[in-house]
């Protein structure tokens, strides 16, 4: 019986340290198995950060290119002595100065861009060629979506699907009945110009007196208008992030007021060089305007 109760201990013992060994183990592959999961979402991270900077690298192109065919534009119209579209380009020109100035990005012309009359006596770009004058190209880039810039999308997220959370600006800036999308982000045909130029927000159908919200949290650091772009705002949110908010029909906060996320910021309107009551409304990152539609995430 002694014999039996010492071999039954025996075998308790060696069964707990087995067991105790199996627990080490299992919890040192736990361990080694979140250490790898770590590593891969890290790699996954920087590899997302990488192409998104890359993306943002050649929309700043982009934008450097449209800024400079404005100015070549002006250029055209004035020497041809045509006042009325002269200026029109010119208020399109300070708009996106007064813009880039006031986030810290002040633009210059850094190539001289030319154009000359066509036989219809349309103008045309003979130096340089850029993708503007590309429609069928530029068209089809902005259904790419290697030229989306994806909204930040959480570090912890397994299906890669953007977290409203950690995306600014993230809301709808005007109700949802309100926000069918008249006119996209991309190349369009101007319609006081006549030609094609680069869109760089997208037009809400909204009617006139639509509520209008502040896409984000942030500071309001433009509140005027312009001549091309009517009442305007410009607020500008955390890393780098701004909007803007054009042909307003009534502003109700001021330049320096602190906004939250929601907040009623003004009402739809025409004002400015406009066809119709609508909301034209711009994302920017660093100063260049992206795609907003990838940033509407929520409605109020």
């Amino acid at each position: 019986m002694k014999k039996l109760l010492t071999s039954f201990w025996l075998i308790t013992i060696a069964l707990s340290a087995v067991n105790v060994i199996a627990q080490e183990s299992g919890k040192k592959k736990m361990q080694d198995d979140f250490e790898q999961y770590k590593k891969n979402r890290e790699q996954d991270f920087q590899g997302f950060k990488q192409k998104r900077e890359a993306e943002l690298k050649k929309m700043q192109q982009e934008y450097q290119n449209y800024y400079n065919e404005m100015t070549g534009l002006k250029k055209y119209y004035t020497q041809k002595k045509d006042t009325v579209k002269a200026k029109v380009v010119e208020d399109i020109i300070s708009f996106e100065t007064n813009i880039s100035t006031a986030l810290g990005n002040s633009l210059k012309v850094t190539e001289e861009v030319k154009f000359e009359a066509k036989q219809n006596n349309q103008p045309y770009k003979i130096e340089p060629r850029t993708k503007f004058e590309q429609k069928k190209e530029v068209k089809q880039e902005n259904n790419s979506k290697e030229n989306v810039i994806t909204p930040v999308i959480s570090e912890q997220s397994n299906t890669e699907q953007a977290t409203v959370s950690t995306v600014t600006p993230s809301l709808t800036p005007l109700p949802k009945s309100k926000a069918k999308i008249t006119s996209p982000f991309g190349l369009r045909n101007h319609p006081t110009l006549g030609r094609p130029v680069k869109h760089n927000g997208i037009d809400f159908g909204s009617g006139r007196g639509a509520e209008i919200y502040a896409a984000g949290n942030g500071r309001v650091i433009l509140s005027e208008f312009n001549n091309s772009f009517g009442n305007y705002i410009l607020i500008e949110h955390s890393d780098g992030q701004s909007t803007a908010y054009a042909h307003l029909d009534k502003l109700a906060i001021s330049k320096g007021d602190i906004v939250s996320k929601g907040q009623l910021i003004g009402y739809s309107g025409s004002t400015g060089r406009s066809t119709g009551p609508h909301l034209h409304y711009e994302v920017r990152t660093n100063g260049t305007p992206v795609n907003p539609k990838d940033y509407l995430l929520e409605y109020k």
